[in-house]
């Protein structure tokens, strides 16, 4: 974003004296921290003392930074098109994306877009708009506006806005459930890297999505590297959100490598952490992670009250993709574990009806498969089989083999307490070719990538 090509807009921003020390301060940060290795921490002094004028870019850094909304800063947040180099409305949603206020963001920007705007301005809001659909979780509205952003900052040659745009699109993608997205991540994040100077907080963002998509793809190992080095490149940058995410993210990938004390540590930091940045939304997801934890440990009284309190707080916060269906998934599969099978059929199939409506098909698979079981205990093995069958079908149109491959196992563990012996070693074997696959695949990944660092 440093780097913009937007020359007529590199003129400098009068901001309030004293401003953005005071901001600084506030945040508790050195002067190196702001800067975030995206400029120079001499650059941050020379602007505190107001030796120089900073461009947008870097005051939109700043920002970040200290959390401080660009409007505070400016001598005349009121009158922005007379000190900024971005009309008064652009402004104003970047004070909104500062503050999160996603609703408002979308309100604003499609109101923008009704009016005549140049091609770089609308490109800014288009960008905007589509990364609050993202944090909102409403990908198909983020598509079309991403894309569009991203395709002109790649006709105008700002390659640092290109990068933040190709990552959010891909985060769209992936809440898409689409293959497309993990290539495209990986895309942002060479990309990124190539950036000079390279954006510290940007890496770390997209070496986050990264894991997510392992971790969704269950791909422990995989998701476990790319989260360690989300911190190693965030270094000492000071913020709290990515530090929550990030603990979020490694207590997930613990508590699928079952390591409990460690997912429980992760998952307590994160909790910490998004009560402070109050982020409800995230908070409810590690209520759903803890819920899980604890389901999996077979304390079932905690584990239910965890999932009770994320299921209610789903509904406070419209939370549907990558939320609801996963908390009545697990509802029903506790359920299943207390020999209550009404109850963990009527969990289920409302998990199934969600899925099915906002097209989450990790939502679906997991709830025929809970049906598979469902219809097992209750003797009807035909049912089963539909049932696992029409969850490994949904898998393996989603390109995730080592999700498919513990599918395979579940199935197999079910068929061989049936004693079919054949079917259950046909789905072993099974298994272990996706197993051998994806180890393949990792291989070859690595080779690509030593091969392209020897290149370069």
């Amino acid at each position: 974003m440093l780097d913009s090509k937007y020359r007529g807009r590199r003129l400098g921003v009068a901001v309030r004296e004293g401003s953005i020390r005071q901001a600084r301060k506030q945040a508790g940060l050195s002067l190196a921290q702001v800067a975030a290795g995206q400029v120079s921490r001499t650059a941050i002094l020379y602007i505190e003392t107001g030796r120089t004028k900073p461009s947008m870019e870097t005051l939109r850094l700043i920002s970040r930074q200290t959390r401080f909304p660009v409007n505070y800063f400016l001598l005349d947040p009121e009158g922005g098109t007379k000190y900024s180099e971005l009309p008064d409305e652009l402004l104003q949603l970047e004070r909104l994306i500062a503050t999160r206020d996603f609703e408002a963001t979308i309100e604003l920007a499609v109101q923008i877009l009704k009016k005549p705007r140049g091609a770089d301005d609308s490109a800014l809001v288009k960008f905007h708009l589509g990364q609050a659909y993202c944090r909102l979780v409403r990908p198909e509205d983020a598509l079309p506006h991403l894309t569009t952003a991203r395709q002109h900052f790649d006709r105008r040659g700002d390659e640092a806005m290109a990068v933040e745009a190709l990552d959010w699109e891909a985060a769209a993608l992936g809440l898409l459930e689409d293959p497309r997205a993990l290539r495209m991540t990986e895309e942002a994040l060479e990309r990124c890297q190539r950036l000079d100077p390279k954006p510290a907080l940007t890496e770390a963002r997209i070496l986050g999505h990264i894991a997510n998509l392992h971790v969704v793809g269950h791909s422990w190992s995989q998701a476990v590297r790319y989260y360690e080095s989300a911190v190693e490149a965030a270094g000492a940058v000071k913020d709290i959100l990515l530090a929550a995410k990030m603990h979020h993210g490694l207590g997930a990938v613990y508590q699928r490598m079952l390591n409990p004390a460690e997912a429980r540590r992760h998952f307590g930091k994160a909790l910490s952490l998004y009560a402070i940045e109050s982020d409800p939304s995230a908070m409810y997801r590690v209520e759903i992670d803890l819920g899980y934890l604890l389901l999996q440990q077979g304390h079932l009284d905690a584990a239910e009250h965890h999932l009770l309190t994320a299921l209610a707080g789903s509904e406070q916060v419209n939370l549907d993709r990558r939320g609801r269906g996963f908390i009545l998934n697990n509802l029903g599969h506790l359920n299943l574990l207390r020999d209550d099978v009404d109850a963990a059929r009527r969990y289920v199939e409302q998990a199934l009806e969600g899925g099915e409506a906002t097209g989450e098909n990790l939502v679906r698979a997991e709830a025929h498969e809970l049906l598979g079981q469902l219809a097992e205990r209750e003797g009807d093995r035909r049912g089963a089989d539909e049932e696992f069958g029409i969850a490994i079908g949904i898998l393996k149109t989603l390109g995730m083999p080592d999700r498919l491959r513990d599918l395979h196992m579940e199935y197999a563990t079910l068929l061989d307490a049936r004693h079919d012996i054949e079917a259950s070693v046909r789905h072993w074997r099974q298994a272990a070719q996706l197993g051998k696959l994806a180890t393949a695949g990792l291989a070859l990944s690595g080779a690509k990538k030593t091969a392209g660092a020897l290149s370069r």
